[in-house]
């Protein structure tokens, strides 16, 4: 991978006792002495672009979040023996039954940056697992934390790796020996406020957003100077009165709580000099007054340097159902009705993916605006926008998954995707606010032409909560529904699914509906890595399996897989040392519903020359 002239950076090395609390020890507790971490330029705006190959500097691989690696030592002809190098744990890091372990590891020449879900970060060597250092995150005792605790990832440059803790703190630590280098409060998670993301570094700034909805949040992007962290910009995504999109909103209150956070990391066009993200959905769920509600569950696109509005792209009006767009947007070039088109492309929680050009926000593949069932009490929407091409997903619900009568002794009524609710029942739909496809990222592969996919068939029941979201004080939970779910007995399936972009139509799929360890989840949960190898690799589902499983990227026929020591939620990347290919993922335990949950605070790390034999 090329950096330009600022590739030129110097190497430290790194004294072994530093004041990140670490105590540098290999995989057999053994210290290694002084070791040498190569510092990361500030990088300029055009030098992760292109696709990830010997390093893995940022979140998903290159500023397109497209997870695609031109690594091809492993291929499909010689990936059945591929095998583990090294396997570390993290300290014990995370492993309460809270914390989720959905962190991509970044690598840098050689050296491997991760995060557990408790926020504690990890500099490794990249070849033996050898723990560097440690820096302890010691979060608070949070009580408006949705969704589990979760940190995404990491991002690397100018010297420093930056973490967006789940206290909406952003952090910068020294590259070199984890200490902090500086700190920006980004909200009060008193007031609803969290991370969850991966930051981006770009063009010397550090980009977040802001979770948090679920407590009245109100949802904005932040970009930090990566120097000193101070604010250079912020753009709300939910428009104050006089800002252009307020009219979407009714004249109360409701747009000072009315969420569009955003959950996943940005991608970035240097030559169209545009930032993309997706935002998500409305609150509450119920009772609002009129109106689109702009910018929730949208793709939004800005200026990086100055935050100035571009376009927007709205995927559901109104939503009442949270069915928004949690995973990051994937840029890609591709050939679609004749024309090659510049694309950003994102799979949803409706269960269909949605293309368009990232120069105007128009679609490249059809997505045309239908009437929908409609609700009086919850002031729906006439019509949403539907794309042309497959669903990857379940769009209506089952009576069958779901008990003869509701928590209210009232029996269920049962529709499909944009069904509404109100207060007189429960209202089975599917998808349920489970997706579809949640923040789990996609990965596109140029050589096939395909997104693949993570999916779950969620089915929920709603039924609304009257709210007076004017009066609301922030910190307090502020979904305004209630919630029924399938009965304990009905087995929540998944896919992974390659979606063709020049048509958006499934070319293959695996279907996963079989659970062990008396689990009910089946659903697809990691996120995946493609390479030019002609191979994808992702997390099984864990109710299945506990492992790393990779297929032929054109197929979809399985050619591998390893049984590692817990779940898998988090997606695979790949990187090379010394012109060695290694694949890497974080087994980080999954938690579900059912039981036993298995927790844990592995890295894998597997090649071709590996030695450690499948655990099953």
């Amino acid at each position: 991978m090329k950096y330009g002239a600022q590739l030129v950076a110097a190497a430290v090395s790194l004294a072994l006792v530093s004041t990140a609390s670490a105590t540098p020890s290999g995989p057999s507790g053994s210290a290694r002495g002084i070791v040498t971490i190569p510092l990361a330029p500030a990088f300029a705006p055009s030098a992760l672009a292109d696709p990830a190959g010997t390093d893995w500097p940022t979140n998903g691989g290159d500023y397109g979040q497209t997870r695609y690696s031109t690594l091809k030592e492993i291929t499909t002809q010689n990936v059945g023996t591929l095998k583990a190098k090294w396997h570390i744990h993290l300290n014990g890091s995370g492993t309460q039954s809270r914390y989720k372990g959905e962190g991509t590891p970044l690598v840098y020449q050689g050296i491997m940056y991760t995060v557990t879900g408790a926020g504690d970060v990890f500099a490794l060597d990249a070849t033996n697992g050898t723990i560097l250092w440690q820096y302890s995150a010691e979060l608070p005792a949070m009580s408006t934390v949705c969704c589990g605790w979760a940190h995404r990832g990491l991002a690397l440059g100018d010297g420093k790796v930056f973490l967006a803790r789940l206290d909406a703190t952003v952090v910068a630590l020294s590259q070199q020996t984890g200490t902090v280098v500086w700190t920006a409060s980004n909200g009060r998670w008193q007031d609803g406020y969290t991370m969850t993301m991966a930051p981006l570094y770009y063009n010397g700034l550090v980009i977040v957003g802001v979770s948090g909805g679920e407590y009245g949040a109100r949802g904005f992007v932040t970009a930090y100077d990566a120097r000193d962290g101070h604010l250079v910009w912020r753009f709300y995504t939910v428009p104050a009165p006089g800002e252009f999109g307020a009219g979407t909103w009714p004249l109360n209150k409701e747009w000072q709580t009315g969420g569009a956070t955003v959950w996943s990391t940005p991608s970035v066009d240097p030559k169209l000099n545009l930032l993309y993200f997706t935002t998500g959905n409305a609150y509450p769920w119920s009772s609002r007054g009129p109106g689109d509600n702009l910018f929730t569950a949208s793709f939004v696109a800005l200026n990086p340097m100055t935050g100035a509005y571009a376009w927007h792209y709205q995927v559901v009006h109104h939503d009442i159902w949270d069915y928004d767009c949690p995973s990051n947007t994937v840029l890609f070039m591709k050939a679609i009705g004749g024309k090659l088109r510049k694309v950003i492309a994102e799979p949803c929680k409706t269960g269909w993916v949605y293309e368009l050009d990232r120069r105007t926000g128009t679609p490249v593949t059809e997505i045309e605006e239908k009437p929908v069932p409609q609700s009086v009490f919850q002031n729906t929407s006439a019509t949403q926008p539907i794309p042309a091409g497959d669903s990857f997903t379940d769009q209506c619900a089952q009576s069958s998954a779901f008990p003869r009568t509701a928590a209210d002794g009232s029996p269920f009524r049962f529709g499909c995707v944009f069904m509404p609710f109100d207060t007189r029942a429960f209202t089975a739909v599917a998808p349920g606010a489970g997706g579809g496809s949640n923040w789990n990222p996609a990965s596109y592969n140029p050589q096939t032409g395909h997104l693949y996919v993570c999916s779950r068939n969620s089915q929920y029941a709603y039924k609304a909560i009257p709210t007076l979201s004017d009066t609301y004080s922030g910190g307090r939970s502020f979904v305004g529904v209630q919630l029924s779910f399938p009965t304990t007995k009905h087995i929540t399936t998944g896919a992974f699914t390659a979606m063709n972009m020049a048509t958006n139509r499934i070319v293959w799929r695996h279907v996963y509906t079989r659970t062990a360890y008396h689990q009910t989840d089946a659903s697809c949960g990691s996120g995946s890595v493609t390479t030019a190898g002609g191979l994808v690799f992702m997390g099984l589902p864990e109710g299945m399996y506990h492992g790393v499983v990779a297929y032929n990227a054109a197929t979809g026929a399985r050619l591998w897989r390893f049984h590692t020591d817990a779940g898998i939620e988090s997606p695979p990347m790949t990187y090379s040392v010394e012109g060695k290919q290694y694949v890497a993922v974080f087994a980080g335990g999954k938690a579900t519903r059912s039981i036993p949950v298995l927790k844990g605070d592995s890295i894998y790390v597997f090649t071709l020359d590996g030695t450690i034999a499948n655990g099953g």
